[in-house]
Order: C-alpha cells, then sequence, then structure tokens
C-alpha cells in the first residue's frame, strides 16, 4: 500500500508525459517515489532538494490542489490569470483543481496554454445556470443582499419575469448575450466592459471579467460587483442582483444607453 492519501499514483504517472518543466517532473517523481516507501531524507539526496521543499511538494501534491500545483510548477503566473479575468488568485487556483474532474490529457491541455504564456480569460467548459433577482424587488421587500436565503425567500414569493428567473450561460457566451438571447431585456450601453450600465452583484459563484476597465478594485472584492457585458460565469451557478448599475454608487460610471429616448440625461 503506498503512502499517498489523497491521490493515486497512477493519477500523477500519467501527469509525468504530460508536462514540460524539469521542476514540474521532479515534483512528481518525488511524490510517486514517496508513494513506493522511499523516505524524504533520501529523496532530498537524491534530487539534491532540502527536506523542506520534499515535504511542501509532497503535500502539494498529494492534496485537492494537485492541478494547481502543477500548473504552479509548469509556470503559469496565476496573479496575472487573476488580473485579467478580474477574479482573486484563490478564485482562479479553485478553476485550476476543478480541472481534477477531467481527464489527465484534458487538464494538461488547459495548463501548457496557460503556461506558454497564454493569459487568457477564465472561462468555464460547459453550461453555468444563472439565477437574477432585480434589485427593485430587493428594496421593496425590505430584503438584504447579505441574506443568506435571500434566493429561496425569491423562489417562495412566485416572483416570475422581469424580477426575477434562471437562464443557461454557455461557454461562449456573456451573461448579458445569453440573457438576451432568452428573451430578457437588461440595460446596457458600451457592451465593452466601459461603463457601469449593466452591473449586477454577484450573491453566489463567480463570474469573471475580461476587458473590464471601469469598475475600482474595491467595487469588485468588496461589493462583489460584475459587468453582465462582459461577465463570464465560472461556477456551474451563480445567483445575481440586477439592476444595480440605476444605484448611486455607480452613476459616475453610467453612460447614455440606445434604449434612452430623445433628451435623456447624459
Amino acid at each position: 500500500m503506498g503512502q499517498l492519501e489523497e491521490i493515486d499514483a497512477d493519477r500523477l504517472r500519467a501527469w509525468l508525459p504530460e508536462v514540460r518543466s524539469a521542476e514540474a517532473t521532479a515534483a512528481l517523481m518525488v511524490a510517486i517515489a514517496y508513494d513506493r516507501g522511499i523516505g524524504t531524507g533520501e529523496l532530498a539526496s537524491w534530487y539534491d532538494r532540502s527536506e523542506e521543499w520534499i515535504d511542501e511538494t509532497i503535500a502539494a501534491l498529494d492534496s485537492p490542489g494537485l492541478v494547481s500545483t502543477v500548473a504552479r510548477l509548469e509556470g503559469v503566473d496565476i496573479e496575472a490569470v487573476a488580473a485579467e479575468s478580474n477574479l482573486a488568485p484563490a478564485t482562479v487556483r479553485d478553476w485550476f483543481d476543478a480541472l481534477a474532474d477531467d481527464s489527465v490529457d484534458e487538464a494538461a491541455d488547459v495548463v501548457r496554454r496557460y503556461a506558454e504564456g497564454s493569459v487568457e480569460p477564465v472561462r468555464t467548459g460547459s453550461p453555468s445556470t444563472v439565477y437574477h433577482l432585480d434589485w427593485s424587488v430587493v428594496a421593496e421587500r425590505g430584503w438584504s443582499m447579505d441574506d443568506e436565503d435571500l434566493f429561496e425567500k425569491a423562489a417562495d414569493a412566485d416572483l416570475g419575469l422581469p424580477e426575477y428567473g434562471r437562464f443557461l450561460v454557455e461557454p461562449n457566451e456573456s451573461i448579458l448575450e445569453a440573457a438576451e438571447r432568452g428573451g430578457r431585456s437588461w440595460p446596457y450601453a458600451c457592451r465593452g466592459g466601459a461603463c457601469s450600465n449593466c452591473a449586477v452583484v454577484v450573491v453566489e459563484g463567480d463570474v469573471a471579467m475580461p476587458g473590464q476597465s471601469i469598475l475600482s478594485d474595491e467595487q469588485i472584492r468588496e461589493a462583489n460587483a460584475r459587468l453582465s457585458c462582459v461577465g463570464v460565469p465560472i461556477t456551474d451557478e451563480v445567483k445575481l442582483v440586477t439592476g444595480v448599475g440605476d444605484g448611486d454608487a455607480f452613476a459616475d460610471l453610467r453612460l447614455p444607453s440606445p434604449t434612452d429616448g430623445p433628451g435623456a440625461a447624459d
């Protein structure tokens, strides 16, 4: 019986031919050898590394963080990927680790793209379900976006479109595009991440925003605001509050909408 606790050593062996860097190769071989009963002191001597490096490497690979560890060893700049998509680095690490559910060759292909310098937006490879609730309903009923059961309340209130509903977002769609495909008429102006007209607040799940240039870090990190025109779900489900772009917090970031009539305010 092997010494690894979380990961089957056969999966590590499957990763070996897929990696390109000497660092990743050495790390995988260390973990495989450890599973065969080789002690950490002997491994440190074999690979001319400190025992601390050996211990940390084995712990990182023998964990749910396997894929993000391989990605880091392959040279993926997780912080740069996070910045490109306006996400927290921890969210990007979790996204990489979710690839553990895919076959090794599929997960390795994603890692390889990022390792080769393709700092592209984080995107899911499968449809996501988006639940939406309009801010006006939240305010009228005295609810709060901090309520853990906010969307349960909305479901029990027997609300319907346009105030409340759900739809699927395909992998190559923004949230706004999917909403419009489903017959919804949401506010927008630039459609390119340069105004706040289409702003939403993410209550549950997470949304990447490649290309946004208007929201502050505080609005993104603390208020959990996103722009639906460039927003791409990266979790299987997302729950968001719409209509927040009309609020005071975003007033200075709005643009005249194409749907505004003559004489609309600038």
